[in-house]
């Protein structure tokens, strides 16, 4: 970046000009005393938790290398994905309990013509997901949420299956796959854990499309599916709340909690309103599906160092474990509070954070396993110098 970039005229003015724009943007609806009052009603304060009951809780992450390198116009892809199992102990906290068996390892090659591709996208779905792709569509409940119903056969034959070249579509499915394959060995995993969470949301932005579909939104569904039979909760925590005026959220909490407005409010959480459940709904939602088609959503913070997060989890848990009981909705948040107290992610769930360190591949994991894949091609015949690492070719690495 040229070094007196920031102080070139042009480049002020676009700056001012970008502001302005974030500002009209940024317009905060108007929350009428009514709503006010529904919200106000919604928040919900929790004990600071630092003993609980004996459960198990689980953490899912993903890694991988997309892609790992290309050779001719084709790409070869790297999906990883961990899972590991934490008990609660009295005196230390948290105690790892088990992993996974083994992280998951996916090398998917994708030539650049699309038919040709197609197998190697549909072999890689089922061993991430550890079930045949058929199998996941027929078992999920996703198809019961589809604004257009769809047979299995159909859903299959219409998955969207980007082209190789497309790294950032591809890596998203991919590693989303491998992720939510974990979960649901996770869930499938004996003994059974109280809960099973992941870093992203329950958001399926293809339910009410035209009948094409993601095969991770069915596999997720399928969490749910396996997880509701096993009495588990199956939940997404995402640090990207998705709301424009959390301000607003905040004041009205700190009003609710008795605190100054600039005190920030700690130990909360407030479950936004669901259609066809709740008489009531937000303007600060505005367009945003939130909660999404399936699920039910609360923001809730843990402590006063981390930000106001949400919390996903499958609207039939939520019915048959959380309806119309606040003290159950409290256990829930201290259970999970008293999980986020390691030093290492204070306010964050750990089982997350430490399934992160686990999953992630380091620069010397990535290098040993390019060198055996190409070791292994070439011992097959292939030629070394037609493989490429285009991100060490061009110094991006």
């Amino acid at each position: 970046m040229p070094t007196d970039l920031p102080i070139r005229e042009s480049f002020i003015q676009k700056v001012d000009a970008l502001a302005a724009k974030m500002n009209a943007w940024q317009t905060k609806p108007r929350i009428d005393p009514s709503e006010k009052k529904n919200l106000e009603d919604a928040v919900i304060s929790f004990n600071h938790t630092t003993s609980v009951k004996e459960f198990k809780i689980g953490g899912v992450d993903g890694s991988g290398d997309y892609p790992s390198f290309t050779y001719a116009d084709s790409f070869i892809y790297l999906a990883s994905a961990s899972g590991t199992v934490y008990g609660t102990d009295t005196l230390h906290g948290l105690k790892e309990e088990t992993a996974l068996n083994e992280p998951t390892l996916e090398l998917t090659w994708l030539p650049e013509d699309q038919s040709a591709a197609r197998p190697s996208w549909i072999h890689s779905f089922g061993e991430l997901a550890g079930r045949p792709v058929r199998d996941v569509i027929d078992q999920s409940d996703y198809r019961s949420l589809m604004s257009k119903k769809k047979s299995v056969d159909d859903l299959v034959k219409q998955l969207i299956l980007p082209k190789a070249s497309d790294i950032q579509n591809v890596s998203i499915q991919l590693r989303t796959t491998a992720e939510m394959g974990a979960g649901l060995r996770l869930v499938m995993h004996e003994p059974s854990c109280r809960y099973v969470l992941m870093d992203t949301t329950f958001s399926l932005p293809m339910v009410t499309g035209s009948g094409n579909t993601l095969f991770f939104e069915h596999l997720k569904r399928l969490c749910c599916v396996e997880a509701l039979k096993r009495d588990i909760a199956f939940m997404t925590i995402s640090k990207s709340h998705g709301f424009p005026s959390m301000d607003q959220i905040e004041d009205i909490v700190a009003e609710k909690m008795g605190l100054p407005k600039d005190v920030t409010a700690e130990h909360w959480f407030l479950r936004l309103p669901i259609k066809n459940e709740d008489a009531w709904q937000t303007s600060l939602i505005g367009s945003r599906s939130i909660p999404p088609v399936g699920a039910a959503s609360y923001l809730f913070r843990f402590h006063r160092n981390t930000p106001v997060m949400r919390l996903d989890m499958d609207l039939n848990y939520w019915k048959s474990h959380l309806k119309g009981d606040p003290s159950a909705e409290k256990k829930l948040f201290e259970e999970l509070d008293y999980t986020s107290h390691d030093q290492r992610a204070y306010g964050y769930p750990y089982a997350i954070k430490a399934c992160h360190d686990r999953a992630r591949l380091t620069m010397e994991d990535r290098k040993s396993i390019k060198k055996q894949i190409i070791d292994a091609a070439v011992s097959k015949g292939m030629q070394r110098a037609m493989f490429r690492d285009v991100s060490m070719a061009t110094g991006h690495n």
